[in-house]
């Protein structure tokens, strides 16, 4: 379980783990602050994969 806060109304709510959209249930705002638990891991990213192509003059 994580533990979050909505940045709009300070409304304080659990989330499972495998949670697939984050809003808060009273306002259903989408900004919200992680405050107990692991935050969330993705895939790490380098500077090729968003690399902007070279144009050709």
């Amino acid at each position: 379980m994580r533990k979050y806060r909505c940045l709009h109304c300070n409304h304080e709510f659990e989330v499972e783990e495998k949670s697939p959209a984050l809003k808060c249930p009273k306002c259903f705002n989408r900004f919200v602050q992680l405050i107990e638990g692991n935050p969330v891991k993705g895939k790490s990213w380098g500077s090729k994969s968003f690399s902007v192509p070279k144009r050709g003059d």
